[in-house]
């Protein structure tokens, strides 16, 4: 009889609960869930800098390299978790914009399992307009094994009775299709014109500003003003140890496609000095993605050299020894910033060269990307 008694009070907790979240959700008029394979922090960010300078009171949450919950204010609060990530954050993220009278919430997904990323948006923040920034080969150990496996899969965050701003062209029909059945109009950023309305023209992937234009223009809002800290772009210089070592940091383009794309903006806007050094950081959780990255770099000529970090390096090591690639790779264990920047020169005899940072943000990535832009910034030497 106890047991019962105690089951019952946890089935009216969830109950509760549940009402509660509802009647919070339905006090917040705009709800923008932005989903995809790469961009959604920085589209995120523009969006919500956005409608904040519209007058509109606005919480955000982007989960992209560390989690960040965004105040009305464009005050930012880094979310510690304990343990690995959860959706539930996401109820307590809307308890807490509610609480802050929030009149808009633009939030970043942060599930990567289809059903999880269906339960995210539809169950949780019932958006009343989707983002979908793009279509790309990644998470393929648990999105699918097939780029329409992953459009599938993004699409369950499509929104029910709403709008859809969709920037990737290659996958238009196919979320239209979609969305027309939950009776939501997609809108595409791709065919959409090209004046950014003061986006940053220094950005790497400026098809981000089209799709966070889009949803401005669905909002009658101008895309303007200080979008905050999108993601480090350009090249930064950092002296060590006589050196002058120019940084591209690409950590948080996760995938072959975003690297290359920004690569070559890089290249095209700045004087980047050879030899070129691949910097590729893995992850034991990630070995598709380290598969994917080793196979580029075995038949990309351009690096002179490939540095191979992080968890699974020696794994990427013997990839590469089979795809051909067997001279000047090096297999750094230090996690030191510092070290590894020291035994990086040592091994490369010309004073300058180029070090692109590839392959994930986490751990190693995370560490030697904060040292070298604040080395650079303490020099004034962010270029």
């Amino acid at each position: 009889m106890l047991y019962l008694w105690l089951l019952a009070i946890v089935l009216l907790f969830l109950v509760w609960e549940k009402l509660l979240h509802e009647r919070r959700i339905r006090a917040i008029r705009i709800r923008i869930f932005v989903n995809g394979t790469r961009g959604k922090t920085s589209v995120t960010r523009m969006i919500a800098s956005a409608l904040r300078g519209a007058g509109i009171r606005t919480v955000a949450k982007t989960t992209g390299d560390r989690p960040v919950f965004i105040h009305p204010d464009g005050r930012e609060e880094i979310l510690r978790r304990r343990g690995p990530a959860r959706i539930q954050e996401q109820i307590s993220f809307v308890a807490k914009a509610a609480a802050l009278g929030a009149e808009a919430i633009v939030v970043e997904c942060m599930a990567v399992e289809p059903r999880l990323q269906f339960v995210s948006g539809a169950r949780i923040i019932k958006p009343t307009v989707g983002v979908i920034t793009n279509v790309r080969a990644d998470h393929l150990e648990t999105m699918g094994d097939t780029l329409d496996d992953i459009a599938g899969a993004l699409s369950l965050t499509i929104p029910s009775a709403g709008s859809l701003v969709v920037g990737d062209p290659s996958y238009l029909d196919f979320f239209r299709r979609k969305a027309a059945k939950k009776n939501t109009v997609l809108r595409s950023a791709w065919a959409a014109p090209q004046g950014l309305h003061g986006a940053d023209p220094e950005l790497l992937f400026p098809e981000n500003a089209a799709v966070a234009r889009e949803v401005c223009s669905l909002l009658n809002v101008n895309l303007s003003g200080e979008s905050g800290p999108v993601g480090r772009t350009g090249v930064v210089r950092v002296p060590v140890r006589g050196r002058r070592i120019h940084f591209v940091d690409a950590f948080s383009a996760n995938d072959v496609q975003s690297s290359a794309i920004a690569q070559e903006a890089v290249l095209s806007r700045y004087d980047c000095p050879r030899p070129f050094v691949a910097l590729l950081n893995n992850r034991a959780d990630r070995p598709l993605r380290m598969r994917s990255f080793v196979s580029y770099l075995s038949g990309q000529d351009g690096y002179e050299y490939i540095v191979l970090v992080g968890e699974s390096r020696w794994s990427a090591r013997r990839l590469l020894r089979r795809e051909g690639r067997r001279q000047r790779v090096l297999v750094l264990g230090t996690r030191d910033p510092a070290k590894l920047l020291d035994e990086i020169c040592r091994a490369i005899s010309q004073s300058e060269f180029t070090l692109f940072g590839l392959g994930n943000f986490r751990g190693v990535g995370a560490r030697l990307s904060d040292h070298l832009y604040r080395e650079s910034e303490d020099r004034g030497e962010l270029c």
